[in-house]
């Protein structure tokens, strides 16, 4: 490859392990699996012997807690809700040139992995004065990011005001439920199902002595954040606003929980890997306690599990590498 060339003699660092020094290689021999196992290249700007830790948010729909500075929250809470996106590394990375602007070399402030394989890499704008990257750098950056087939954002706020907002909203419902709502989950997804009907509606068909209409509405607001019912989110919220679930889109009923099903248990995540009869074995996501099986009965696994919407249910990335061809 030609140096003039946008990618000729740039290189990519990745850090796969806090604290180890990074690994270096070439921008076109890097694949998408190796950047979704990269750690942040940075947890803190310094600046004139100043220190300023990153802040850490904690996405729920890919299990991850990326770093990220004040201009990029936004962006990180608009792509947690969007399931096409199964990875979100904040500094992720950082690329250098043999030569010209490039050379100083630059750290976007975040990175998205579509279920798809594509990679979208952002930048926001309020990072100012000192701290702010000479625009000849953002301008290379951007053109070598291109030139690897990624796409490049450039984030300076949501475009609709009433949409982020309604995400914002609801992003407090995101988490697991507690068990006597989880139970709900099911009667109103068949309630819903292919129909449309208004909040305030479905509040009283499920309201019940042992179920008050807040903790009704809690999982209402669980469901729409996840997906499984959806509303006009251009619009505000109100009780009359109507929602509805598709059998296409809904997160499988129990019954249907089969080899390769995606599960939420607790604050944990798994995948059924056997079934023998009603007994089920689930082996766990990775995580700070390792990798496990654990066995649970039908009946047992129902009342601590729920499966994830339809959108997660795939696999994480595509089977071939995504590299660039010499």
């Amino acid at each position: 490859m030609r140096p003039h060339e946008p990618l000729g003699g740039v290189q990519i660092g990745l850090r796969f392990e806090e604290g180890r020094a990074a690994q270096w290689m070439s921008v076109t021999d890097v694949d998408v699996r190796e950047l979704a196992r990269a750690e942040p290249w940075r947890r803190h700007l310094t600046h004139r012997g100043e220190r300023l830790e990153l802040g850490v948010y904690a996405a729920i729909s890919t299990d991850q807690s990326p770093v990220a500075t004040d201009g990029i929250w936004e962006r990180l809470e608009l792509a947690d809700f969007d399931p096409s996106v199964r990875s979100v590394i904040g500094q992720p990375f950082k690329l250098c040139a043999e030569e010209g602007p490039g050379k100083a070399g630059h750290i976007p402030d975040l990175m998205l992995i579509a279920n798809d394989g594509t990679v979208t890499i952002v930048d926001s704008s309020p990072t100012a004065g000192p701290l702010r990257p000479s625009e000849r750098v953002l301008g290379w950056a951007e053109n070598v990011i291109r030139a690897r087939g990624w796409t490049y954002e450039w984030w300076t706020g949501p475009k609709d005001a009433q949409l982020y907002t309604n995400i914002q909203s609801l992003g407090g419902h995101c988490r697991p439920l507690h068990p006597f709502q989880q139970a709900l989950i099911e009667p109103m997804l068949a309630l819903c199902a292919d129909a449309e009907l208004p909040i305030f509606a479905v509040e009283e068909n499920l309201t019940s002595a042992r179920m008050p209409q807040p903790m009704v509405r809690a999982v209402i607001q669980h469901l729409l954040w996840w997906g499984d019912l959806t509303t006009d989110l251009r619009r505000p919220i109100t009780t009359g606003a109507r929602v509805r679930t598709d059998a296409a889109t809904r997160r499988p009923a129990p019954d249907q929980w089969v080899v390769g099903t995606r599960l939420l248990i607790g604050r944990e995540r798994g995948t059924v890997v056997r079934r023998n009869g009603d007994q089920f074995i689930v082996d766990l996501d990775p995580s700070r306690l390792g990798q496990r099986e654990l066995s649970f009965s039908r009946q047992d696994l129902v009342a601590k599990a729920t499966a994830l919407p339809a959108a997660y249910q795939g696999p994480l990335f595509p089977t071939p590498p995504f590299t660039v061809p010499r």
